[in-house]
């Protein structure tokens, strides 16, 4: 496949760009537990071929995992020309595969990526095209483009020094519950200030731990810096809770249970005072795997939050499955209920759901004050936004739960930190 790769790069003369899409099968183990392993093990040959007749005569596919291919496209006259491919492809999968002579719909994500723009060698391109399609796996899209010129390859190991000298830092967002603004819980957020780069976003240093295979040190990082802070915190209100952002790449971990145990009870923190939030993406991508170790992590005294809630698969058979004890309606629905009676009316339906299931109801990105009301209308639980708290270092967060834990009434009046 490299070879491949690389001889079209090398003929292109840079007169022509090179495609590269990595073509992931998804939700492998849902067809198997429903259709049974033969089935499930006849797709992707069914896929494969799909693909060779999908694609140009001078495209070549090369099948690098158990479900899992790369697509490489020479001689493209444009990115636009790429992305076409990509769209062709997917509509290509919006029909069914003849596998074992019964009709089967197959769910593919794509990753698309392209030389010069995103690389010059075959490792750089094809690695900028997992980047992409572990990008759309975070979404929840088909397809994701990759974007701009690429990391500086040496983020990547100053990342792991940061991550081997504890050199990344916590900051925690207020959850409030709208009717009186008391801070009920805290949702702890990995920060990273590099010494060469400056501040380097969640958004750019997380992918590039999962990528590199990181994402079990970011995973006990996080838990250990987060309980050792959070101990602090849970002094001064010990009815305050803590959500934890798992990452997808997680539940793929052995022994992430008793992970998670061992640091409850290092650091002195009751299971019921722990959330771990969990994407829908994240939980549907390995249905199976997801929901036993969620199911131990629940049986543990730990609660369970769906992060994210309405952004990603949004299939509601799964929350029969899944023990989750919080829902978080995503912020793009959020922040437009106060305009569109339509947005208003799914968040309304959002939350009659969690209601409905016996568990809480909590919105992201509250915005304004015109947003809170409209929620207290609808009945949610509680919320989290930049105008019911910023994101904060543990020091400016205490002064504030020290006065509604003493009954020192919160001037919501203030600015929020």
């Amino acid at each position: 496949m490299f070879e491949a790769v690389e001889t079209a790069i090398r003929d292109s003369l840079g007169a022509s760009l090179v495609g590269v899409m990595h073509v992931h099968v998804r939700r492998m183990r849902e067809t198997a537990a429903a259709l049974g392993h033969a089935i499930a093990a006849a797709v992707p040959p069914a896929v494969e071929e799909r693909l060779g007749s999908a694609m140009r005569t001078s495209d070549r596919v090369f099948r690098i995992g158990e479900h899992d291919f790369m697509v490489v496209l020479p001689n493209l006259l444009s990115p636009g020309h790429a992305e076409l491919a990509a769209q062709r492809l997917l509509r290509e999968f919006e029909r069914p595969l003849a596998v074992q002579g019964r009709p089967l719909t197959a769910v593919i994500a794509i990753g698309l990526a392209w030389s010069p723009e995103h690389g010059v060698s075959a490792d750089a391109v094809t690695r900028r095209a997992t980047a992409a399609l572990d990008a759309a796996a975070a979404r929840g899209a088909r397809l994701h483009l990759a974007s701009g010129k690429g990391e500086d390859p040496l983020l990547l190991d100053d990342l792991r020094t940061a991550l081997v000298g504890n050199d990344l830092s916590l900051e925690f967002q207020p959850i409030v519950t709208l009717a009186d603004r008391r801070v009920v819980a805290v949702e702890s957020l990995a920060r990273w200030t590099c010494p060469r780069r400056g501040s380097v976003a969640p958004h750019r240093f997380v992918p590039i731990a999962e990528q590199a295979g990181l994402a079990a040190e970011l995973t006990r990082w996080t838990l250990h810096a987060t309980l050792r802070e959070f101990s602090e915190l849970n002094a001064l209100d010990p009815g305050l809770r803590c959500a934890i952002n798992l990452s997808p790449r997680a539940f793929g971990e052995a022994g992430l249970v008793e992970q998670v145990v061992a640091a409850l009870q290092i650091w002195g923190i009751p299971a019921q005072r722990v959330v771990l939030e969990v994407t829908e993406t994240a939980v549907m991508e390995d249905p199976e795997t997801s929901a036993r170790a969620l199911h131990a992590l629940r049986d543990a005294g730990l609660g369970i939050a769906i992060d994210d809630f309405g952004k990603g698969y949004s299939s509601f058979s799964y929350l029969r499955h899944f023990p989750a004890t919080v829902l978080k309606i995503d912020q793009s629905f959020v922040t437009a209920i106060t305009l569109d009676d339509r947005a208003r009316r799914l968040v309304s339906s959002m939350i009659g759901l969690a209601h409905g299931l016996g568990i809480e109801a909590t919105c992201e990105g509250v915005e304004d004050e015109q947003t809170v009301h409209c929620l207290l209308d609808l009945g949610c639980d509680q919320a989290q936004g930049f105008h019911l708290g910023r994101p904060m270092k543990r020091a400016d967060l205490s002064p504030r739960l020290r006065a509604q834990h003493g009954g020192t009434p919160v001037d919501d009046a203030r600015p929020m930190p």
